[in-house]
């Protein structure tokens, strides 16, 4: 479902690029007719018969095996026969549902990219082999898999075929469901060990330096406790030296947008990375760092907690950004984006000079941190993901932030001495700074869960 520019953007600096990534490898047609079958299958093992529109009926599938756990490859093939072709502007969706807010997007197939459903012609029975992971951190235990047609760039259930016969809601066919062993789901992560960079970081939004290889890293951020799952998953790397914290997120999104073009502009209301570090781990006192799909930044300091913060605030960092699809092109399918980071270590004590934390800091040091990463659909709303899991309501939520625990190069931890209290005044604002003001990165980015709507499941 990825589609990606030829074009490349050029860059006068590597902090301030966004590079376009190469068109997507096609699929072998060998693949494609291989799977075009003149007659049903004998064997079908699964069996359903639910038909889309009165166009195209879901024959049924066979499956690996529907007893799974966690962090598991999931294997299943599908066969579709066309009876009137769909025509133009109609794709297949395929979601894992369980309970609890426990979902996922795995639409994407080998067939479903290389004879998209405009190919489709009457008479055609096609197999649709799929394989996808399921989630470490999945926690219900059943999940259902649902599959649909939808009209590309439609986000309403009226916008999908719908469905006849079989288990269906919401124009949504159930074709199986996995029995989940959740004694075996990732624990929520709670203390990252981060070790010392190898060597030197270029920032230039591709985090190809070998010093990446060995940083410390997650599979997989985290759903919104709350919230609605994003269009595509997101994993970050984090590693430091003396002078930097580096951070490496990449998100996948088929619709990348950010229109703002100026630093400290309200970029959390399109797509955008958000950083938060309580370096001290008191709760209070902590900065926020954002960068968007334009590399636009924001920076934001909590002298106590919100909702005040002080704008004034400059984190100077440097970030560089790859798109890997078009910017603000939503009549074409992207890949994601991605975001390379240079925090400053002085720039954890926002204004607070006297803030207890060494700097730079020794193995055995202990911060607070996490990642949020927010997804704007074609509708407006917004959802979010999370290195350590938040709340949708409070997309801070201080007390859910990551422990991390710095290392040395090699990953040893030696215990820390007491952190030394810089003799430092605290910072007194000159006549003219910035004074404190609401946050501009507020509640109404993090609404609270409104109660569910009826067919509202995916972001199609």
């Amino acid at each position: 479902m990825w589609k990606a520019s030829l074009s490349l953007v050029a860059c006068a600096a590597s902090v301030a690029c966004v590079d376009k990534a190469p068109p997507a490898p096609a699929v072998d047609p060998a693949l494609v007719a291989e799977n075009l079958l003149t007659a049903a299958p004998a064997d079908l093992g699964n069996p359903i018969g639910a038909v889309f529109d009165g166009k195209i009926t879901y024959l049924g599938n066979t499956i690996e095996r529907t007893q799974v756990a966690p962090g598991d490859k999931v294997v299943i093939t599908h066969y579709w026969q066309v009876n009137v072709p769909p025509g133009k502007n109609w794709k297949v969706f395929s979601h894992l549902v369980g309970d609890d807010n426990n979902f996922s997007n795995v639409d994407l197939t080998d067939m479903r990219k290389g004879h998209p459903s405009e190919k489709w012609a009457a008479g055609q029975i096609i197999r649709d082999p799929q394989t996808f992971i399921l989630r470490k951190d999945w926690r219900s235990p059943t999940a259902k898999l649902v599959v649909g047609i939808y009209k590309k760039g439609g986000h309403k259930i009226t916008d999908r075929m719908d469905v006849a016969g079989g288990e269906a809601k919401d124009r949504a066919l159930t074709v199986a469901t996995f029995t989940i062993d959740v004694s075996k789901a990732a624990p929520l992560p709670g203390q990252l060990v981060v070790k010392k960079a190898s060597g030197p970081i270029t920032i230039d939004g591709k985090a190809d330096e070998p010093a990446w290889a060995s940083a410390a890293g997650t599979g997989g951020f985290q759903t919104a406790e709350g919230g609605p799952e994003p269009r595509g998953p997101t994993s970050a790397k984090i590693t430091w030296d003396d002078q930097h914290l580096y951070l490496f997120v990449t998100a996948d999104d088929d619709d990348v947008k950010s229109d703002f073009t100026r630093t400290d502009e309200p970029i959390w209301k399109q797509d955008v990375i958000e950083v938060f570090v309580d370096a001290d781990g008191n709760g209070k006192g902590y900065v926020e760092l954002q960068v968007s799909p334009q590399n636009v930044q924001f920076d934001a300091w909590f002298p106590t907690v919100r909702p005040q913060s002080d704008l004034g605030f400059s984190g100077a960092m440097k970030t560089a950004v790859n798109v890997r699809g078009t910017l603000n092109a939503s009549g074409d399918d992207d890949q994601g984006w991605d975001a390379e980071w240079a925090i400053p270590l002085a720039a954890v004590k926002g204004l607070d000079a006297a803030m207890a934390v060494r700097l730079p800091p020794q193995p055995g040091d202990v911060w607070r941190f996490n990642v949020v990463r927010a997804d704007y659909g074609k509708d407006g709303k917004p959802v979010a993901a999370s290195w350590n899991r938040i709340r949708f309501s409070e997309w801070h939520s201080l007390d859910r932030m990551l422990t991390l625990t710095f290392a040395d190069a090699s990953g040893g931890v030696t215990p820390a001495a007491a952190p030394v209290v810089p003799a430092v005044a605290p910072v007194v604002p000159a006549a003219g700074s910035a004074t404190l003001t609401p946050s501009k990165s507020g509640a109404e980015r993090a609404p609270a869960p409104a109660a569910p709507v009826a067919g509202s499941l995916p972001p199609k």
